[in-house]
């Protein structure tokens, strides 16, 4: 259908009513006792067709919808409005058509980010769109969701042909009513992406799908499936199905089309097969950028996410660290204007925040994507060689069930001892560690090292220690903790322990930390850390001073933890 006005135009006339329309619908509904999550946006959509048809009668406007729509679309207004035909009818007597037409094109629909049915955020689908830069394009919006995407793009290019796909019946509908109402070039499915026919082509793709999925919960038909495994063997190995949805996008794009896909941060760093699927993807330069987004931009879910941009004969990868380009709104961070210009704007430009890095040295650093590995700054190290030159062994404490180690931890003093994270404190292991009633020989193999290096997995903070386990004596570690057997024949461990909590040694562990929420250090990352090695008798003059410090910093922690006790016992009373 044709629009009197562009979208554009009715957004700038009429999306400051939205919130209020929305508001006002939804408290009447609840009057009525609708808890429906699409109730109210139903209410606005058949009050909108009421108006538009001039039908002011409840059985005429019932008629009009069963013979008008698709037995899905009759079900999804029955389903959401009940017996509330009448409040359609009062509603649209009460609103202009421009303004229900606006409140039905932007109401603001949240549902669960995890099941593919969260709204993405309008400052990420307008970045996307600045991105793809759509114009007389044949565009697809991959898990096209509420229909947010479509909406934006059909606005910036009413020329172009436009796709969706959607999974849920309940969510299709809404993005199918929403495009319709302002394009008659748009066609919306429901099925699984993995569904859409192979020959189906199109020059641009924007992708939200649904972070952390299982391969195999209902994203596609088995020959569909397989088709990816056969492409790119190691998705199957992996039990999130984050790859298959981006393989999916480039399977679909033109010789010279470009995509947007929303990605949680595992994908650019996870370890193990994730590592093989990017360096296939890669290689075969699929990889144009990876923008680092900052946290908090999805109204339900906290976590920082990336877009990447995909398209063909990727020589080398733009790597665009955004995390700080944020701006704080009411429920939510949002990506202003001004943000959006800045982040295009790096698109084509070096800066801090700005880097085109090469294949080869993505290769270099373990086909990991995320942008702060290569935007810090490394300061040249004196002497430098590979932390692993001097790692004889390095291994994750042991992951033991609470129930199992309730059942192993000693009331009375014996000769083994259990090492936790909260036993870090200020670089020391405490000396009031829980006792073990004894180990299972499957645990032995994590029980520290004299000398050995402990140090948490976590990255923020970085704890660590080294270890001093008297001959006799068992410390079993923690899963949270790494154990790093060093040849002590290179380095001397508290020279290394002085340079990674210098300011350079937190640096270098900071540029291999990854992670969504919580900063982890990953085994291979920490292998490539670049450390000092001196020669012994250098290194032993700084080593010295540093457990020096060291002890005395356990004197003073011994004589504030008794002066702190004796504080209880100054005031007695008089006789």
């Amino acid at each position: 259908m044709a629009l009197k006005t562009s979208v554009k135009e009715l957004k700038a006339k009429e999306i400051s009513k939205v919130e209020e329309i929305s508001w006002n619908i939804s408290n009447r509904i609840r009057e009525f006792g609708n808890a429906s999550m699409y109730g109210g946006f139903c209410l606005a959509y058949v009050a909108y067709v009421s108006l538009k048809n001039k039908i002011t009668d409840i059985n005429q406007l019932k008629e009009y919808v069963e013979l008008t729509f698709s037995p899905e679309r009759v079900s999804f207004i029955k389903e959401n409005i009940g017996n509330l035909w009448n409040v359609a009818i009062e509603i649209s007597e009460e609103y202009s058509e421009a303004a229900l037409l606006a409140t039905v094109l932007w109401w603001q629909l949240q549902g669960n980010r995890f099941m593919g049915e969260c709204e993405t955020p309008q400052s990420v689908i307008k970045l996307a769109n600045e991105i793809l830069q759509i114009s007389n394009d044949k565009v697809a919006d991959f898990c096209s969701g509420i229909g947010s995407f479509l909406v934006s793009a059909i606005e910036k290019s009413p020329e172009s042909q436009f796709y969706g796909t959607e999974i849920v019946r309940d969510v299709k509908e809404v993005s199918a009513i929403r495009t319709e109402l302002i394009s008659d070039r748009v066609k919306i499915e429901q099925k699984s992406v993995l569904n859409i026919k192979d020959n189906l082509m199109f020059d641009k793709i924007f992708c939200d799908y649904p972070w952390g999925i299982k391969a195999k919960d209902s994203i596609g038909s088995n020959e569909a499936l397989q088709a990816i495994y056969d492409e790119i063997p190691e998705v199957q190995k992996v039990a999130a199905g984050d790859w298959i949805f981006i393989i999916n996008v480039m399977n679909h794009l033109n010789k010279n089309g470009k995509a947007v896909i929303s990605v949680s941060n595992g994908v650019t760093w996870n370890g193990g097969n994730n590592t093989i699927i990017r360096e296939k993807f890669i290689k075969q330069g699929f990889v144009e950028a990876v923008i680092a987004l900052p946290q908090n931009l999805y109204l339900n879910t906290g976590i920082a996410c990336s877009l990447l941009v995909l398209s063909r004969n990727n020589k080398n990868i733009r790597m665009i660290d955004a995390t700080e380009m944020v701006s704080v709104g009411r429920r939510q961070n949002i990506l202003s204007d001004e943000n959006i210009s800045e982040i295009v704007e790096l698109l084509n430009t070096d800066d801090k925040n700005s880097r085109l890095v090469s294949i080869e040295e993505v290769a270099e650093n373990e086909y990991v994507l995320n942008p702060s590995r290569y935007l810090q700054q490394e300061t040249v190290v004196k002497n430098g060689v590979l932390f692993e030159t001097v790692i004889k062994n390095i291994t994750r404490g042991a992951q033991i069930k609470a129930s199992v180690l309730d059942e192993i931890v000693s009331d009375k003093p014996t000769n083994m001892q259990y090492l936790m994270l909260a036993n870090l404190q200020d670089g020391i292991i405490s000396d009031e560690l829980p006792y073990l009633k004894g180990i299972d020989s499957k645990y032995e193999k994590y029980c520290i090292k004299n000398g050995s290096l402990v140090i948490s997995k976590n990255a923020s903070p970085v704890k660590m220690a080294i270890a001093s386990v008297q001959e006799g004596n068992k410390i079993l570690a923690n899963g949270n903790l790494y154990v790093i057997e060093l040849d002590e024949d290179k380095i001397n461990p508290y020279f290394l322990k002085a340079y990674l909590e210098s300011e350079n040694g937190k640096a270098a562990l900071s540029r291999v930390a990854v992670g969504a929420t919580l900063l982890n250090l990953p085994v291979e990352g920490l292998k490539k850390v670049i450390i000092p090695l001196p020669d012994l008798e250098s290194q032993k003059k700084i080593a010295d001073q540093y457990y020096a410090k060291l002890s005395e910093i356990k004197e003073l922690k011994y004589k504030l933890e008794k002066a702190t006790e004796e504080l209880e016992h100054i005031y007695t009373e008089e006789k």
